[in-house]
């Protein structure tokens, strides 16, 4: 468990018994339905596991980072990655600037609901040209009054068929540069807001994904986070916690499928000899628990940095990258221990392998990760 205390530790029971019990026997109906429907929601809301880290008087369970990334890990390892991404959108990435920065009409509205699984939010940043590059998007609120008008268009919007509110981050300021950005709860109930079909992807089935449409949509200026122009600053701010989220998904995932394969040699045998006892295996076995348990110890001193208040944002950019290419590589040899059962979606491993690519690039891709490292070492 690392540097965790006993309350921790029964949390993680708490979450290995729930996914056991309450989210692995419907994988396979979620996946094949394209989503994870919204009584799950409801139901991790009554379990207490939606909005770990905010204050208990908007819902919350007031607690601290450790929580979110024991729940993230532990939700990972349910054998479908689109679970726990619906849910870490929900906890991570649509509602963190909400609880910093939100005045208290849109906590009382929009977060105290999500954090109960009354109401299901998404993040709405990337647009069909611009992912990467959040400084540049072109959705455009305009003051009009007491009021915004919103037009623009979202892309890969988790959760998004479902969602209730949108936490958006559009342009109020003309040009081109991060500082005229701001964040918006946008209720999806709006005149002018509407959903796409859900998008097919090739990874992640059970966590649906769609384009945004927002025409001449009519908010409240109640309904910005925070200050006019600091929307940028907002999300590069909450970009620290959905990268923790993503490696503590990522770190999830590879334990389960480092368990499952070591099942598997144990059961197997080739040549009149198991599985485990041929050096190639067992090598790649040794190498595949090296590395989990280094990015463990790594990601184990970013929680204490979130704890701390402290800016972590070079070192959980190296170890969100080299998570990914970890897992990546990690999951590509799970499947080739496995043989010809590696490659049936029965199989979690084959699932794993399947969702692996996504780390290397939601929230960040490897190439936006060096990026980052560059600057902060000095290396412009």
């Amino acid at each position: 468990m690392g540097p965790f205390q006993n309350e921790h530790k029964i949390f993680k029971k708490t979450v290995s018994e729930f996914v056991d019990k309450e989210v692995r026997p419907y994988i396979a109906q979620w996946e094949e339905a394209g989503l994870t429907p919204r009584s799950f929601f409801k139901r991790c809301g009554e379990m207490g596991f939606l909005g770990l880290n905010y204050a208990e008087e908007f819902g919350g369970a007031g607690a601290d980072h450790a929580f979110s990334y024991i729940f993230n890990l532990e939700m990972a390892k349910c054998g479908s990655c689109g679970v726990a991404l619906g849910l870490s959108v929900q906890n991570d990435m649509a509602t963190p600037a909400l609880a910093k920065h939100g005045n208290k009409y849109l906590k009382d509205t929009y977060l105290r609901a999500a954090n109960k699984g009354e109401m299901i939010a998404s993040i709405a940043v990337s647009e069909p040209n611009h992912g990467s590059d959040v400084a540049a998007i072109e959705t455009k609120a305009v003051k009009e009054g007491d009021h915004y008008i919103v037009n623009g268009r979202k892309m890969f919007i988790t959760n998004g068929t479902q969602s209730d509110f949108l936490t958006l981050l559009a342009r109020t300021t003309p040009g081109t540069g991060y500082q005229g950005l701001s964040l918006f709860i946008v209720p999806t109930n709006l005149p002018g807001v509407s959903a796409g079909k859900a998008l097919k992807k090739i990874c992640y089935p059970s966590s649906d994904t769609t384009e945004i449409i927002l025409n001449n949509v009519k908010i409240s200026a109640e309904n910005m986070i925070g200050r006019e122009g600091a929307g940028f600053l907002y999300q590069m701010e909450q970009f620290q916690y959905e990268r923790l989220a993503a490696v503590a998904m990522s770190l999830g995932g590879m334990k389960r499928c480092y368990e499952l394969t070591k099942k598997y040699i144990f059961e197997r045998s080739a040549f009149n000899k198991p599985l485990y006892k041929m050096q190639t295996i067992a090598h790649k076995m040794a190498q595949m628990a090296a590395e989990v348990n280094c990015l463990e110890a790594y990601s184990f001193k970013c929680v204490q940095m979130a704890n701390a208040g402290i800016d972590f944002t070079k070192d959980i950019s190296m170890l969100k990258l080299l998570a990914a290419q970890t897992q990546q590589r990690m999951m590509e040899e799970c499947v080739q221990i496995h043989g010809g059962y590696g490659l049936m979606t029965e199989y979690e491993v084959a699932r794993y392998f399947r969702d692996a690519k996504l780390t290397g690039i939601g929230g960040g891709t490897n190439e936006i990760m060096k990026e980052i490292i560059v600057k902060m070492e000095g290396m412009e």
